[in-house]
């Protein structure tokens, strides 16, 4: 901001004083010599969209910008959580065991994405709570269907997790059927919180950065999964052709 103040004429006889102020900030200029704190300016839209943004973000009561930043945290704890760790959980799971990448370590690096994101989980989950009972509008939004999924993806992310530590052996006549069930909630629960994470996006103020953010995230996944899911194909097409 540059301030300049020329005092042209100054005639003592007719008591006449001419003053000359310019103001420059950024593209405002602004004229003014009869009245103080006089102002004309020029193209300000955007600098008065943002105070008016700021003074009415800071105009908001404490316990309501408080509740935001706590809906932030959540939203932000649950992607990371059900959203990004749980589906690489699934693609290390289906396309790192045996092809079309086989890695020794797949399993742990399985169980490692899966408890991870299920911590991280279960702290969103929890803020969830921690806002149903201070808000009611948080209550009203945790006692609809997004957090009645929510609360639904954290009991069977709940179960799959104790899971693992009772599976039984590979030699055990019971293994195929555990192997069964723990793929088929796996994917149910992946569905799941892909709709309730786009649920919850939906309730957020200002959504479309979150929404299409997600929506590239999910994408990318997909897109990777695609890609593992046709190699074996292309392999087996490529050993025909080899053999003919």
């Amino acid at each position: 901001m540059i301030f300049f103040l020329d005092l042209t004429y100054a005639y003592s006889n007719s008591n006449l004083i001419k003053r000359k102020a310019i103001f420059v900030h950024e593209k405002l200029y602004t004229y003014g010599g009869h009245q103080k704190h006089h102002h004309n300016s020029l193209d300000r839209s955007n600098d008065t969209q943002v105070n008016t943004d700021f003074k009415s973000w800071n105009l908001r009561p404490a316990h309501e910008r408080y509740h935001h930043r706590l809906r932030v945290v959540h939203g932000v704890v649950n992607i990371f959580g059900w959203g990004i760790l749980l589906p690489i959980g699934v693609i290390i799971a289906r396309y790192y065991k045996r092809h079309p990448l086989e890695c020794e370590e797949w399993y742990s690096l399985h169980v490692v994405s899966k408890v991870a994101g299920f911590i991280l989980g279960t702290i969103g989950w929890g803020l969830g709570l921690s806002m149903m009972t201070n808000s009611p509008k948080d209550q009203h939004t945790m006692m609809s269907t997004h957090g009645i999924i929510g609360t639904i993806i954290f009991t069977f992310t709940t179960i799959q997790v104790l899971a693992i530590c009772l599976q039984p052996d590979e030699e055990n006549v019971y293994r195929k059927y555990w192997v069964i069930y723990h793929n088929i909630l796996g994917y149910a629960l992946l569905i799941l919180t892909i709709v309730n994470i786009f649920q919850g996006i939906d309730k957020v103020e200002e959504n479309h950065r979150w929404k299409w953010s997600y929506v590239v995230l999910v994408s990318v996944m997909g897109l990777i999964a695609l890609v593992l899911e046709l190699i074996p194909c292309f392999n087996i097409i490529k050993t025909k052709n080899l053999r003919m």
